[in-house]
């Protein structure tokens, strides 16, 4: 059922995608070629498929409580129309970060996703701008998605705030440089993890909630969740860096102990790291037992976070 998903998801995400962006050949041919380079050189998909089952639980959720009042019935509900758009924006963003994330300047990698960095099939300066008009397509789609205006606001708002400076991706990537070539504490470590990774993956399952109408109550449990699962997926990341081969990864494998980064097993060890990260797990699906069958999915795809380190 799980492998259904993931699909049937990253066809969803990838067909959107693919609508969304600038062809290939539209003038500036190169930097479109660039950031179709980027974002389809592979990948899980994993933020738009949370964005879009969160919209799930959440529709579910509601049809059964007016039908029954409980959510205890069935999780098979249908997406809500034009989610899909939220979640092509969403990995829009992830692919922009990953563009910055291997430049020279930062962590200057050579392999992304088993194919040549952006910066190196199209050189440092096309590279830079095709991270930037990912960005930029990314909140042009945000604002032309068809939900309620209020609704839509705060959609925008949400990921643009876990993309910035504080308490966002931008603010983790600023202290994880600051942070490398010194022994890590556990404050500096969590804040980023939760910033630099966490706050994306949250603001995915809350912008999904949104755009299927959460309630202020439902987004406090499904932002616990994000949250959670958000923490334990880099918490496995770290760990993948140090026991996976650079081929199994489709990245550059052992960067974080080169560059002396702040990382998991750095502070606690390989085991103690894992159970951290099922333990998160555990968290996060407990958030959402008053959902019943409708939080089925999003549970099973809380613990295949954390199964990719067997």
């Amino acid at each position: 059922m799980l492998k259904q998903v993931l699909e049937q998801g990253r066809e969803a995400a990838d067909a959107a995608i693919d609508r969304l962006l600038p062809s290939a050949s539209k003038h500036p041919t190169s930097i479109h070629q660039a950031m179709r380079h980027s974002v389809f050189a592979g990948g899980k998909r994993l933020r738009p498929i949370l964005c879009m089952e969160a919209g799930r639980m959440i529709g579910a959720a509601a049809l059964v409580s007016s039908q029954t009042g409980s959510p205890d019935g069935s999780s098979a509900a249908a997406l809500p129309a034009g989610i899909e758009q939220v979640g092509a924006a969403l990995e829009m963003l992830h692919t922009y970060s990953l563009i910055h994330d291997d430049l020279p300047a930062l962590d200057n990698d050579d392999l992304r996703r088993g194919r040549p960095t952006c910066h190196k099939a199209f050189g440092e300066a096309i590279a830079i701008l095709a991270g930037d008009a990912l960005q930029t397509q990314a909140y042009e789609v945000l604002a032309q998605i068809d939900c309620p205006a209020e609704a839509r606001v705060a959609i925008i708002r949400e990921i643009a705030h876990a993309t910035g400076t504080i308490e966002g991706m931008i603010g983790g990537q600023v202290v994880d440089l600051e942070a490398e070539h010194k022994k890590p504490d556990l404050a500096t470590l969590e804040y980023i993890h939760r910033s630099k990774t966490a706050a994306l993956i949250t603001a995915s399952v809350v912008s999904g909630g949104m755009y299927a109408g959460a309630t202020a109550d439902d987004i406090a449990l499904i932002r616990t969740y994000g949250q959670s699962i958000g923490l334990a997926f880099q918490i496995v990341d770290d760990v993948l860096d140090l026991t996976q081969s650079s081929e199994q990864l489709g990245k550059t494998a052992g960067k974080d102990a080169a560059a002396e980064k702040a990382t998991y097993p750095a502070l606690f060890g390989i085991e103690e790291s894992i159970h951290r990260a099922d333990a998160l797990v555990d968290q996060a699906c407990a958030e959402l037992n008053e959902y019943g069958a409708a939080a089925s999915t999003l549970k099973d795809l809380a613990r295949f976070l954390v199964e990719r380190k067997k």
